[in-house]
């Protein structure tokens, strides 16, 4: 056997109209994680494709082979596709170690020396916070689905300890059969001159000093105990202040709600909605707010605030899921939950300017830990695992 592996990627996370998941987290993995592959000589990469959605050829790496899954029908070709096209492609002997970048599109059933990327299992764990009348028999069978899929892996590879601790105590797989490999952040992510985030103030209209948070708004951000914990802030203050939003809120069917409680605590136009913000812009952006804050009840990674870390943004953030481990003592930290301590915590990130330096320096230096040549790295160990336990 040559040293150089043959991978084949389940790389639909890519295209465009698969599940939208191309611009949220799982792809940007895709997108990083591939691209960082791809730079190796270890590797020999093919990228797997659902037939009906387009390829972004143009975007893909130099290198790489790209392949179609066989036809499926139109109206069921996600779940078939998972379930039977990439497994058969997996099974085909091109490859010696098949990865899916995702639990929830994996097969029930993989096969050939199979790795499967679980980025969380916040649906699992907050089953009865999503439905509290009791999950439907639909979301049942899709965890059910997973959760065989995940015990049916040669490797997993999770985000962080948390998401593997969770594989663990959820799906009873051993910790000889879990590799964590911690995400990366991209080098746009960097510290920015005054004079462009005085340019970039200006173009979304923001003239006073404000608050930022960065994400989507599905109920286990928990972006009301944000707004609850800034109202009480905000009241305090003499001069102005604002809360930023931006990310997946416009258009959510959580912001409904999520408006109407802005309304009760009165935040009005001290509460700005950002409808689009160019990828180009962000850093900046992220890099003028006065702090970055990141209430969320559980993450599988976090991206968000690494990435103001290392804008160097002072951080507040819960220590849900990952987060603690994710952000150490570079960010100021809280339970998830806890309204009145993450207030706490944003009046001294806005008002302790030695604290606001410690932050700064630390986060920056924190942040500029987590490489996707180091995801890279990780993940090239868990095809080398995968590959030893099949032969075994």
């Amino acid at each position: 056997m040559s040293d150089v592996l043959r991978v084949g990627i389940d790389a639909r996370p890519l295209q465009p109209g698969f599940r939208e998941e191309a611009n949220r987290g799982v792809g940007v993995y895709a997108r990083e994680l591939v691209a960082a592959l791809a730079a190796r000589n270890d590797l020999s990469l093919a990228l797997w494709f659902d037939p009906h959605h387009p390829i972004p050829e143009p975007s893909l790496p130099a290198g790489v082979a790209v392949r179609r899954y066989a036809f499926s029908s139109p109206w069921l070709r996600d779940r078939v596709s998972s379930h039977v096209a990439s497994p058969w492609a997996a099974a085909g002997g091109e490859h010696d170690v098949f990865h899916w970048l995702a639990h929830v599109h994996a097969p029930v059933w993989p096969t050939g020396r199979s790795v499967i990327t679980v980025h969380d299992l916040i649906l699992e764990k907050l089953a009865t916070f999503y439905h509290p009348q009791g999950p439907s028999r639909a979301f049942r069978i899709a965890r059910a689905l997973e959760g065989r899929a995940i015990r049916g892996a040669h490797v997993i590879v999770a985000d962080s300890g948390a998401t593997a601790h969770d594989v663990r105590t959820l799906h009873h797989v051993p910790e000889s059969r879990i590799v964590v490999a911690p995400l990366g952040i991209h080098a746009r992510f960097a510290p920015s001159p005054e004079a462009e985030q005085a340019r970039v103030r200006e173009a979304f209209g923001l003239a006073h000093p404000f608050v930022m948070y960065l994400g989507g708004i599905d109920p286990h951000k928990d972006v009301p105990l944000l707004l609850e914990a800034f109202a009480r802030v905000r009241a305090e203050r003499a001069e102005p202040l604002e809360l930023v939003l931006a990310g997946h809120v416009v258009g959510s069917p959580f912001q409904p709600a999520l408006m109407a409680r802005a309304a009760e605590l009165g935040l009005g136009d001290a509460l700005r909605v950002l409808r689009f913000v160019p990828l180009e812009q962000l850093p900046t952006l992220i890099g003028a707010a006065a702090v970055f804050a990141f209430p969320s009840r559980i993450e599988g990674f976090g991206f968000p605030p690494v990435e103001a870390m290392a804008c160097g943004t002072p951080v507040v953030s819960t220590t849900g899921g990952s987060l603690a481990e994710v952000l150490g003592d570079a960010a100021l930290t809280v339970a998830p939950g806890d309204a009145a301590g993450f207030a706490a915590a944003l009046r001294r990130a806005l008002d302790d300017a030695p604290l606001r330096a410690r932050l700064r320096e630390a986060g920056i230096a924190r942040a500029a830990g987590f490489t996707w040549a180091r995801t890279a790295e990780a993940t090239v160990g868990a095809y080398r695992r995968a590959l030893a336990g099949a032969r075994a």
